[in-house]
């Protein structure tokens, strides 16, 4: 059976992607990554999740090779003003999953705001404003 490793490098490459394009996507290095697929390294759960997400796996494919029982996360979509945003300030996936989430939560709080106004946010004043709990 595959190490977690080389599902992750067999998924990286159906995908048609550098380990440095999923490095930056997942927030890890590239030597990480590298590591890990070549089995020298091991993951904890936390950066493990932020690779399933990148690569839209479930966390028991990765880990036993199996599909989970919700199958594959949901694609999540990412405005264009907050791709833009991270391009420029140099985040990572997570972080700009992590603002997405953060801005959904207010919405989900204010009855004026609508979800479908998240690409006329200004992504860097919002930013300014969470940064410190951003990991």
């Amino acid at each position: 059976m595959p190490a977690v490793g080389e599902r992750i490098k067999k998924r990286r490459n159906e995908l048609g992607w550098t380990q440095d394009v999923l490095a930056k996507k997942a927030g890890v290095s590239k030597g990480f990554l590298s590591d890990l697929e070549n089995g020298k390294r091991n993951v904890g759960a936390d950066t493990l999740h932020d690779i399933a997400r990148a690569l839209t796996l479930s966390l028991d494919y990765l880990m036993a090779g199996e599909k989970g029982e919700t199958g594959p996360p949901s694609e999540v979509q990412i405005p264009a003003s907050l791709a833009d945003f991270a391009a420029r300030a140099g985040i990572s996936f997570r972080q700009a999953l992590m603002l997405l989430e953060m801005q959904n939560q207010i919405v989900a709080h204010r009855s004026s705001t609508k979800k479908e106004n998240l690409d006329k946010v200004d992504w860097q004043k919002f930013y300014e404003a969470v940064k410190d709990f951003l990991q």
